[in-house]
C-alpha cells in the first residue's frame, strides 16, 4: 500500500456481517496504536525470543479504549508501510538504543510528517524516554546531541515553561488536578542516563524551531533537563519520563510513584495519545487482517518482582 493513499470512508463504527469494517462520521471508535519492539538484552534471549515489548505499554494504551499492534524489528519496508497505513498512531517506548530501533522510528516519524504536510492528516507519534531522545535525534539528524546525566530511578515534579500554556498536551485540556500533581508532587518516574539540557535545546535553531519545550525537571545532581516536548506543527509528542510505569510496574525497591495523583497523570497522558489517534482514519482491510497483527496473538511472561525492570514482557522471534 502506497504512503499517502488514504481511504475516503471515515471513522470506524462497527463490523458488518461479512467481517468488513464499517464506518460512520462520528469518531474512530476502534483506534489501534502501534508500539515498537526492541532487541532483547542477552540475558533475556532464548532461541525463540530475540525482541521484546514491555506489557506496561500495552496496558497503558488498552486502558484508554484502544488496541495495540506490536511493530516488530527486522521486517521489510512493505511491512512497515502497510502498518503505517493501517494504524492510527505509534508509540516509541523506552529502552536501549539500537540501530534497528532507530531505523523503524525514522520511517514512522518521516511518514507522519509527510502525511501531515501533504494531507493535513494526523498520525500521532509519541516518544517515551528513549523514544523522546530519538525524536530529538531524528529532528536534529544526529545521534550525538545528548549529555550523560544522573536520571535513573527517581521521581520528580515538572516545571512548566511559558510554552506549555498554549500547548496541545499541557494547555487548556489539562485538568487542574493533574497540572497541580505534575507541578508540586513527584509523579513522573525517570529511568534514563542521558539528558537534553534546556540551554542546549534553546540554543539549537533546529530543535527550538521544531519543538516547544513544555517542561523541565531536575536530575539527581539537581541539574535541569528537558522533560516534555511537542512539535510546534506536527502531531509529535515526547516525554523523557515514564507515565506508563505509574500504574503497571511493581518492581520492589524502586521510586515509581503509585499514588492516586500519579495514576491520574498516567491516565491523562495515555488518554491524550488515544484521543489524537481517534482523529486518524487509517484501518486494516478487514477484521481478519486486523486480528493477525494485534497483540492478542502473544502472551506476556511474568518476570518476577525483583529480577527485571518490568513486571511482564512480550517476547518475539525475528
Amino acid at each position: 500500500m502506497m504512503i499517502g493513499i488514504l481511504l475516503t470512508i471515515l471513522f470506524v463504527s462497527q463490523i458488518d456481517a461479512n467481517n468488513n469494517i464499517k464506518y460512520s462520521s462520528n469518531e474512530n471508535t476502534r483506534p489501534i496504536i502501534g508500539i515498537l519492539t526492541q532487541p532483547a538484552p542477552s540475558s533475556w534471549q532464548k532461541p525463540n525470543r530475540t525482541t521484546y515489548l514491555a506489557a506496561s505499554y500495552v496496558k497503558y494504551i488498552e486502558a484508554t479504549g484502544a488496541q495495540v499492534v506490536p511493530i516488530r524489528m527486522n521486517q521489510s519496508i512493505e511491512y512497515y508501510s502497510y502498518l503505517f497505513n493501517s494504524l492510527n498512531g505509534v508509540l516509541f517506548p523506552g529502552g536501549d538504543f539500537s540501530e534497528d530501533y532507530f531505523y523503524v522510528t525514522k520511517l514512522f516519524y518521516a511518514w507522519s510528517i509527510k502525511q501531515f504536510d501533504e494531507m493535513q492528516t494526523i498520525f500521532p507519534v509519541w516518544g517515551t524516554c528513549l523514544g523522546f531522545e530519538v525524536l530529538l535525534m531524528l529532528t536534529r539528524r544526529s545521534t550525538d546531541i545528548l549529555q550523560t546525566c544522573k536520571g535513573y530511578d527517581f521521581s520528580t515534579e515538572l516545571t512548566f515553561t511559558p510554552d506549555a500554556a498554549d500547548s496541545r498536551l499541557l494547555g487548556s485540556s489539562l485538568p487542574s488536578n493533574v497540572k497541580n500533581a505534575l507541578e508540586i508532587k513527584p509523579t513522573t518516574a525517570n529511568f534514563h542516563n542521558f539528558c537534553m539540557r534546556p540551554e542546549n535545546f534553546s540554543a539549537d535553531p533546529i530543535l527550538s524551531k521544531f519543538y516547544k519545550m513544555l517542561t523541565i525537571s531536575p536530575d539527581l545532581e539537581n541539574k535541569t533537563f528537558v522533560s516534555t516536548i511537542e512539535s510546534r506543527v506536527y502531531p509529535i509528542f515526547g516525554v523523557q519520563w515514564h507515565p506508563e510505569k505509574n500504574g503497571f510496574e511493581w518492581k520492589v525497591n524502586t521510586t515509581i510513584p503509585h499514588t492516586k495523583d500519579a495514576v491520574d497523570v498516567m491516565q491523562y497522558m495515555a488518554n491524550f495519545l488515544t484521543d489524537q489517534a481517534r482523529q486518524n482514519t487509517n484501518h486494516f482491510d478487514s477484521l481478519e487482517d486486523e486480528v493477525k497483527y494485534l497483540i492478542y496473538q502473544y502472551t506476556p511472561e511474568f518476570m518476577g518482582l525483583d529480577k527485571s525492570h518490568f513486571q511482564q514482557l512480550y517476547f518475539f522471534y525475528e
